[in-house]
């Protein structure tokens, strides 16, 4: 076991499911107020949260909308530079 997992899911409660759940992501969650809310921004936005888990290194994260919609995120190339 890399993490305790009890430990996990209190971080995924307190980084993702609480400040998500039932929230208006356009007004209520800052990160989108600059950017639309789309799956791609919501999926980047929930790896940069989960990646602060300081127990484990995050591979990837994955968000499906629908059976035929989904979209992947692996962070950062090494040495990315955005302007």
């Amino acid at each position: 076991m890399i993490a305790n997992l009890a430990d996990l899911d209190a971080f995924v409660e307190r980084a993702v499911i609480e400040p998500f759940d039932h929230k208006y992501l356009n007004e209520e969650i800052a990160e989108f107020r600059a950017s639309v809310p789309t799956t791609e921004n919501v999926c980047i936005e929930i790896f940069n949260r989960l990646s602060r888990f300081p127990q484990a290194k995050l591979e990837r994260v994955r968000v499906e909308e629908t059976g035929s919609n989904s979209f992947e995120y692996l962070g950062e190339p090494a040495g990315a530079n955005h302007e």
